[in-house]
């Protein structure tokens, strides 16, 4: 597992992370999987190029093992989940 959230901790951000962020909420703010309109499919698309890119910064095998949770808490929740069989207790 690797964990890359840096940003969502450092303060204050560099104004990159502020321009991108704006433009994304502004012309991608979409929910992506959850409706056709343009910004939805935007976002999904921005999601997915993302994926890729993490996938080839951290060698990956497939592009689908990338996941993007909420926060690491969810992260470990969900790993956790997974390694758990009926009965065990958490």
């Amino acid at each position: 597992m690797i964990y890359l959230d840096n940003a969502a901790t450092s303060c204050p951000k560099p104004g990159s992370i502020y321009r991108t962020m704006d433009e994304f909420l502004r012309t991608k703010g979409g929910n992506p999987g959850r409706g056709s309109h343009s910004m939805a499919v935007a976002a999904r698309e921005t999601i997915e190029e993302t994926r890729m890119l993490v996938a080839k910064l951290v060698n990956a095998v497939e592009m689908n093992r990338v996941i993007f949770t909420l926060n690491c808490t969810d992260l470990l929740n969900i790993g956790l989940k997974g390694l758990l069989k009926p009965g065990d207790h958490y």
